[in-house]
């Protein structure tokens, strides 16, 4: 992933708009027979859809540039400019405005998100956000998991109009998360119910979920944690606001 590089690294009024179901909705508008694809299972439809784009690879074309060309539609019936698209994904758009004219060619284009902060991190390779339902979006950060979110959460829910007050509540999240002796906050989770650690002495341990419990988080390498997953965004916040 790639963000857009002419664009702020923190933002207010994000909008990401996709084609819902993608494949199956162009299959769909190109009037192919999608009777036996079941629309509602997620998983079950992408599995058969897959199948089908593996039995023929004409098909597989067919529909990558169809998407391609729907999304380049709506760019252009809205007149939408470079400066303007945060990130152009597959079969969807993050886009610093609204869109007009949702609905072409019968293959509508649905606003997914409307992020009341986006920020980006200093490499733009990632990016946390938070929406009008409260709720958090989280792209591009490998091995993450519950707790670390609750601390991203944290950094969008900054009230980035006081400026004094952005470093003030930086400062405190920092040592908050660099104090804290929930040793769960740096479990990060494996699948089989063990959790990956990282220990200043002994480095990368996978550990059980009794182990973690009893753990003295003096020994973990907090600052190991908050580098890797806070502090790109926390960069970002300082190189927009530090003017």
């Amino acid at each position: 992933m790639q963000l857009n590089e002419k664009l702020n690294l923190v933002m207010r009024d994000v909008f990401l708009y996709d084609i819902e179901a993608c494949h199956y909705t162009i299959l769909k508008n190109l009037g192919y027979d999608v009777s036996d694809i079941p629309f509602e299972d997620k998983f079950e439809r992408n599995k058969k859809i897959g199948q089908m784009m593996r039995d023929n690879p004409r098909l597989t074309s067919l529909l990558r540039n169809k998407t391609k060309s729907t999304i380049d539609e709506y760019i252009l019936k809205n007149g939408v400019t470079e400066d303007e698209i945060i990130i152009r994904q597959y079969d969807g758009l993050i886009l610093t405005r609204g869109l007009r004219e949702t609905n072409v060619s019968e293959i509508p284009l649905d606003i997914r998100k409307h992020f009341e902060i986006f920020i980006m991190s200093i490499d733009r390779s990632k990016y946390i956000a938070y929406d009008s339902k409260a709720e958090m979006t989280v792209k591009g950060v490998p091995f993450r998991y519950p707790a670390i979110n609750k601390i991203f959460e944290q950094v969008c829910r900054i009230n980035f109009a006081n400026k004094p007050a952005i470093f003030k509540r930086l400062h405190k999240i920092k040592n908050n998360f660099l104090n804290s002796d929930d040793p769960f906050l740096f479990g990060v989770p494996l699948k089989g119910g063990n959790f990956n650690i990282y220990l200043k002495r002994y480095g990368e341990l996978e550990i059980s979920q009794p182990t973690l419990k009893i753990m003295d988080t003096d020994d973990i390498d907090k600052q190991k944690y908050f580098d890797l997953y806070i502090t790109p965004f926390t960069k970002s916040i300082v190189a927009e606001f530090v003017r």
